[in-house]
């Protein structure tokens, strides 16, 4: 099987590059130059002109998302899983996604959703959909079958969506905007729902929890998600000095008739 065209994961030593294997061209860093002619199956190790080994393989979620080039800001793999958890996201539901971004968070919820649940994802501007659509494609392009999903894309301001357009009752939303309470214009919760918020600062969820309030949803909780890493290697096993601090506020709730 030809490897040509595809994802991969480079690993030296020092860092993690992600790149597509092109034949007959070379891949060139600080810890020396690989051909990609000499890789022939992944996962592969192969040796740099340096005589550093590296390692080639397929990418999982989070390093692709991590590495990948994006533009509009991502949801980080850290709070993504507590997005899914808090949203009571499983396989069969209908899921409204406001702001598709770059499409990391859009690519998540279709690996959970699968063929059995429907994700609309709206957002104003055309180009980050487009933008969405190449990151999916791309990554699914690592599998070894054709993957199904049920994925629809909404080109508008959130402030003219209306609810009523969509025919499936949605169960969850999932918003990644500065300003989502301008979904409370045009629209009025009238079923069981799930709300999921995704925002930088702790006046806009001041401001989202006041609508929340005001449109009956129940069950307010407002958290951040902060991830240390360890290192452990030979007699070494220690936090690290760095950790990943606060990224964004997650604010659930849930409408209840």
């Amino acid at each position: 099987m030809s490897l040509d065209n595809s994802l991969v994961v480079i690993q030296s030593k020092n860092k993690k590059y992600l790149t597509v294997l092109k034949t007959g061209e070379d891949f060139i860093t600080n810890d020396g130059k690989i051909s990609f002619n000499d890789i022939n199956i992944l996962p592969s190790r192969v040796k740099s002109s340096t005589g550093d080994i590296f390692k080639i393989y397929t990418p999982s979620y989070k390093e692709f998302v991590l590495l990948m080039r994006r533009g509009p800001q991502i949801i980080y793999p850290k709070d993504v899983g507590s997005l899914i958890v808090d949203g009571n996201i499983r396989n069969t539901s209908n899921v409204l996604e406001i702001g598709t971004g770059s499409g990391a968070l859009t690519l998540f919820l279709i690996l959970i959703l699968g063929k059995e649940g429907k994700l609309f994802s709206l957002d104003s501007d055309s180009k980050n959909q487009y933008r969405a659509s190449k990151t999916i494609n791309r990554y699914l392009s690592t599998f070894n079958k054709e993957y199904e999903y049920n994925l629809q894309f909404i080109n508008t301001d959130l402030s003219n969506f209306s609810l009523d357009n969509i025919k499936e009752k949605i169960n969850t939303i999932v918003t990644d905007v500065p300003e989502p309470w301008h979904f409370f214009q045009n629209n009025k919760i009238n079923n069981d729902l799930n709300w999921i918020s995704y925002l930088p600062s702790i006046s806009q969820v001041e401001k989202l929890t006041i609508y929340l309030k005001q449109n009956n949803f129940q069950n307010i909780e407002i958290k951040e998600i902060l991830e240390r890493y360890w290192i452990s290697k030979e007699n070494i096993l220690r936090p690290k000095n760095e950790m990943v601090g606060h990224t964004g506020f997650i604010v659930s709730s849930r409408f209840i008739l």
